[in-house]
């Protein structure tokens, strides 16, 4: 008799594809992540060596580095819209390729980005809402 913890799985292959996938991407990004940090962390590292070079020389400081993210525009009603269609749109895939691959008990992992998608969606809709009615009318005198 096997031990608990020694329980035989047997895999088709459909399902080591989707196994080989999910890891392979889940190892892509980790190293994209792991390699953007490195690039920061180095890009940030030349910016004191020059700063500190240019206070030895009596120079002015250089400007620095933006922080990463610094450039991105911040949070709109339609940004949400869009993000809650994407996350929507991804929940409903992931139903079809779980539904189909493992069973339908298994496609219902796609209802936790699909719900967040809903929550956007709805926040954006309420947000465009509330500031297209906030506004004062304008005055024609």
């Amino acid at each position: 008799m096997l031990p608990p913890l020694l329980l035989t799985v047997s895999l088709s292959g459909p399902q080591l594809i989707a196994i080989t996938g999910i890891l392979g991407g889940v190892s892509l990004t980790a190293v994209i992540i792991i390699f953007g940090l490195k690039s920061s962390l180095r890009r940030q590292e030349l910016w004191h060596e020059t700063a500190r070079v240019a206070l030895e020389k009596g120079q002015p400081l250089p400007p620095a580095p933006e922080p990463l993210g610094a450039e991105a525009s911040p949070p709109t009603p339609s940004n949400d819209v869009r993000t809650g269609l994407i996350l929507i749109a991804c929940g409903v895939g992931i139903f079809l390729f779980l539904g189909n691959l493992l069973g339908r008990a298994f496609g219902f992992a796609g209802a936790i980005p699909g719900l967040m998608g809903v929550a956007l969606l709805l926040h954006g809709l309420l947000s465009r809402n509330s500031q297209a009615g906030g506004r004062a009318p304008a005055d024609r005198s």
